[in-house]
């Protein structure tokens, strides 16, 4: 009797081994897995290599301003093109910069970044058509006189 006993447990411990596995398997495979939500889902982070923009004030070359910018635009989108944004984007950062004669850098105003900013990604989504560029931010932005630059 303890023989057949015995066995009987260790069949019943079996059994409800693999039952209970198998029910946790199947109760963990039902319930999708939680995911996050990042914030700026689907956004991709671009780099701008570095311009120098030369500043003229009475036919000279006073200094030069060096910039760098970084853009953010459709992840899924810039992938599928075949020119990528970089250049449009250092064109129009070169051209608003070079072109405003309001910005006296000999005396070290404040510059509103924020008015450059919008320029550069306003005419570089009317360039290529579309709104491809999200938001564009400063990396990097100084102003090196003439005087500071090694001969």
């Amino acid at each position: 009797m303890t023989t057949a006993r015995l066995f009987l447990l260790g069949a019943w411990v079996c059994g409800v081994t693999l039952i209970s596995g198998h029910l946790a398997l199947t109760w963990r495979a039902e319930r999708p897995p939680a995911t996050e939500t990042p914030f700026f889902e689907g956004l991709e982070y671009e780099e701008t290599s570095l311009i120098h923009v030369p500043i003229l004030a009475g036919g000279e070359v006073k200094g030069y301003v060096a910039a760098q910018f970084v853009f953010t635009a459709d992840a899924h989108t810039l992938r599928q093109m075949t020119v990528k944004p970089h250049p449009f984007v250092r064109d129009e950062a070169l051209r608003a910069i070079y072109s405003n004669t309001q910005i006296d850098f000999s005396r070290l105003e404040r510059v509103d970044i924020d008015a450059l900013l919008k320029s550069v990604k306003t005419n570089v989504n009317a360039r290529l058509g579309g709104e491809l560029i999200k938001d564009v931010l400063v990396k990097e932005f100084n102003y090196v006189r003439r005087e500071q630059l090694r001969s």
